[in-house]
């Protein structure tokens, strides 16, 4: 026996295993996802009681699932001897007999149905196990048609029928017992009230009424719904709504959007074969663009549009239908207006259903007042927001009485409503968004109120105290809590900054949240964090009133990170001019100053060059430090800040040759840090100590103390990862150790591209081009050594280790190949970073 009857789904992958088709194969077979192919393949051998596919083969055969036996070792079925070899097809015992099929009235779907497995088979159990099952979800999220699909499925479960109640054209209440009525094919009784007919009718029956679209009925939909399941013990009833009908038996199922990839990390193959949000939308562009393919040139685009629309399946196809007149990469470009853009949902569909603005205009209609302001003012948050901020930012904005106090309730009908989703993470508070069609659609409904320039302030005053007092706990004990929690904000500081640095705000606003985030702030890349700073400088050079103290400050922040690794020069010149500024500020300057030191020396040894001109910077910055004294710094930050400087003179003993005095600072670095609760920052001094090592030969040690500072890098969570992993890769090369070096490399590489760090690469390309020439690969070494040169003058930086073709081969100039040599190294210098990578990560092959 089985353990569980399998689904339509099962059985024809069932077939299709039999037959011999590999999952790939499946899933274009059915049009679904590999990932759901291989979620009900793992289904159908739970229920089999097997864990293989022969073990399910033949399985399925013993129980007359399949009209054929699997042959003796393999997987292919084999016919009954002197027969002919017949197709592997389901045997009768596997589908519902003709005669008993039940009947329904479920409408014909024109086009085809995408993924949905997981949720179908939820749906499945719930109604297994509850009489009322509420689809919830946002309006295009595709209630409707997970609804049908999920009563197809269980149609064989329901003698007296599947019925479908469409409630989309009823606008009396007292109308929709009569829709059921006929949606059943019955007729009123005179004289008696439809209710008590469709109940007389289904009260020893076990059937299924599905109510659609329930939203604008709610009350007449849970009244009609409660009575028909007190008067009928054998009826279940499946709706859809954008609000739960708040029934004691109801059981709520909250309707995904479809999976979507994440257009800033998916490569092309997983954009191509792993998420139905695609899949769907290249099937309705083929309506339009019969020959429409998704290729490694538009692949990008698509995974932009998906998740621009945020995997609504409504939104996709209004999408798809675009392409009759645009590029893939136009309609991605085009969808910062996505409520304007979209429009053509069929002359057969319903008014509300032909735009995304008249889906939404359906919901928004239905909101009491104070929804709608709640609704509107929470369009002025990206990437969604806590419920202390949505009450901060959003309570009697305008004295129009919506307190801080009344948000939460606002806010929790909302989210029933599918208007606003929730969701939290485990260890965190709960997060409120809007989809972005919503937040679109809420921004222009603000802008309609003339509050939009308050609400962004307030918004921009919140985020910029939550930086002032959260941005110094990552350094302590906690940083990996408050790292976190900054990183959940940054679309919003993305916002608060475009605000803060326009001419609707006080001129001090931009620079002022600039030199609050600091360069401690968890920016996602070094490019944005880049562009930031310079954009805050620039700033500050173009407009007058603001004050010394914050224009150092933010010269200061601005030279470090990628700035100083990118292009020092500019660092540099920053630095100078913040100095200077810090020491007309008197007094009151000298932290300012200190810190400013401090960075100039710690460039300075970034450069590679002579480290001589660090030595005066960093004596005079630690100098003033001391005389500032603990009592001028709230607790810890004395320490911390006397922990850079020990790191920084561990770096220039390094660059000294004194690698016994290296070691020395740094652990005295490793010591402070931990005085000052900041375990991130002891990341640089065991680097320092594990450079220290190798340089004496101390290759094991050096080892473990880099894996040390990776496993603390993968503890916190902190950027430094690439360049740990480049580390390794180097010791193993100096060990002879070739093929974990390349391992390591390559791993680095990944990383330094993910994060966007051009100095790791460059010196992960010369690495491997030590790899190379140690393996007896003389011209791949070559062009390696050529691509890394030439991506260290482009950034206008000296190389962190020698990669020249002279150390790597020697006497090269004299080999009978030095022609190939020399020509593979103006190969390597002629590419472009990604072509380079390529070349490191074997992918050119």
């Amino acid at each position: 026996m089985l353990v569980e009857t399998l689904t339509r789904r099962e059985r024809e992958i069932l077939l299709l295993l039999a037959q011999g088709h590999s999952g790939p194969e499946i899933a274009e077979k059915l049009t679904l996802a590999l990932n759901s192919v291989r979620w009900h393949i793992q289904r159908l051998y739970g229920k089999l009681g097997v864990n293989r596919k022969h073990q399910a083969l033949v399985r399925a055969a013993e129980l007359g699932l399949l009209a054929t036996t699997p042959a003796p070792g393999g997987d292919s079925f084999a016919a009954p001897p002197g027969a002919a070899s017949p197709a592997v097809s389901l045997s009768a015992a596997a589908r519902p007999e003709q005669p008993g099929r039940p009947r329904h009235n479920l409408p014909l779907q024109l086009t085809r149905f995408f993924g949905r497995e997981p949720e179908i088979a939820q749906i499945k159990e719930l109604l297994a196990e509850w009489r009322l099952v509420t689809l919830t979800g946002s309006g295009g999220v595709g209630k409707t048609r997970l609804a049908l699909r999920a009563a197809e499925e269980v149609l064989a479960d329901f003698g007296a029928g599947v019925w479908f109640v469409d409630l989309v054209p009823l606008s009396d209440p007292r109308l929709l017992p009569q829709q059921a009525l006929a949606s059943l094919g019955l007729a009123d009784e005179p004289g008696r009230p439809s209710l008590d007919t469709l109940a007389a009718h289904l009260r020893d029956r076990q059937a299924l009424l599905v109510l659609d679209n329930c939203e604008h009925l709610l009350e007449a939909g849970a009244r009609l719904a409660d009575s028909l399941l007190r008067a009928c013990p054998e009826l279940r009833i499946l709706a859809t709504s954008r609000e739960p009908l708040g029934l004691a038996a109801e059981a709520i199922f909250l309707v995904p959007s479809l999976p979507f990839p994440d257009a800033s990390q998916a490569s092309a193959e997983d954009i191509l074969n792993e998420y139905d949000a695609v899949r769907l939308f290249v099937d309705r562009a083929r309506r339009v663009q019969p020959t429409y393919q998704v290729a490694r040139h538009n692949a990008a685009a698509v995974a932009r549009i998906c998740q621009r629309l945020d995997g609504i399946p409504f939104a996709l196809e209004l999408a798809a239908a675009q392409l009759r007149l645009l590029t893939s990469e136009q309609l991605a470009g085009r969808l910062d207006d996505s409520l304007g853009l979209l429009t053509g949902g069929g002359r057969a569909a319903a008014p509300r259903q032909q735009t995304l603005r008249a889906t939404i205009d359906w919901s928004y209609d239905l909101l009491s007042p104070d929804e709608r302001r709640l609704l509107q003012r929470l369009s002025i948050f990206a990437g969604g927001c806590t419920l202390e901020a949505a009450e901060a930012v959003c309570a009697d904005a305008a004295g129009d009485g919506l307190a801080a106090g009344q948000v939460y309730e606002v806010l929790a009908s909302l989210v029933d409503k599918s208007m606003v989703l929730a969701g939290r993470r485990p260890g965190e508070e709960s997060r409120y968004r809007l989809l972005e069609t919503v937040r679109q659609y809420g921004g222009t409904k603000l802008l309609e109120t003339g509050t939009s320039q308050q609400l962004s302030k307030r918004h921009y005053e919140y985020f910029l105290h939550f930086a002032e007092t959260n941005v110094p706990k990552t350094a302590t004990r906690e940083r990996l809590i408050w790292t976190r929690k900054l990183a959940n904000e940054r679309d919003n500081y993305r916002r608060a900054l475009e605000w803060s640095f326009s001419d609707q705000t006080e001129v001090e606003s931009g620079p002022r949240l600039l030199a609050t985030l600091k360069d401690e702030y968890p920016w996602p890349s070094f490019q944005e964090w880049l562009d930031w700073f310079k954009r805050g400088v620039a700033w500050c050079q173009g407009h007058g009133g603001i004050s010394d103290s914050l224009y150092a400050t933010v010269l200061g922040f601005a030279a470090g990170g990628p700035v100083a690794q990118n292009e020092p020069q500019t660092a540099q010149a920053w630095l100078r001019q913040a100095v200077d500024i810090s020491r007309r500020l008197g007094p009151e300057g000298r932290t300012i100053l200190s810190r400013n030191l401090f960075k100039v020396g710690d460039q300075l040894l970034q450069q590679r060059g002579d480290a001589t001109p660090a030595v005066a910077p960093l004596a005079e910055g630690e100098l003033i430090l001391r005389e500032l004294g603990p009592d001028h710094f709230v607790p810890g930050r004395y320490e911390w800040e006397l922990a850079c400087f020990a790191t920084a003179k561990a770096g220039l003993a390094i660059r000294q040759g004194q690698y016994a005095d290296a070691k020395m600072h740094a652990r005295e670095a490793i010591q402070l840090f931990e005085v000052s609760g900041d375990h991130w920052f002891d990341i640089a001094p065991l680097i320092q100590l594990g450079d220290a090592d190798q340089n004496l030969g101390e290759y094991a040690q050096a080892r473990e103390t880099f894996l040390d500072a990776l496993a603390l890098i993968e503890e916190l969570g902190t950027r430094e990862k690439a360049f740990v992993l480049r580390w390794l890769g180097l010791v193993d090369l100096r060990q002879g150790r070739l093929e974990r070096a390349l391992a390591y490399c390559r791993a680095s590489l990944h990383e330094a591209e993910r994060i966007g760090d051009p100095n790791v690469t460059a010196s992960c390309l010369g690495v491997c081009a030590g790899i190379a020439a140690k393996a007896g690969q003389p011209e791949q070494a070559a062009c390696l050594s050529g691509a890394a040169k030439a991506l260290w003058a482009r950034q206008r930086r000296n190389a962190w280790e020698d990669s020249s073709l002279e150390t790597l081969l020697p006497g090269w100039q004299e080999w009978p190949d030095q022609a190939a040599i020399a020509q593979a190294f103006a190969k390597g210098q002629a590419m472009d970073t990604n072509e380079a990578v390529a070349l490191a990560l074997g992918e050119d092959q």
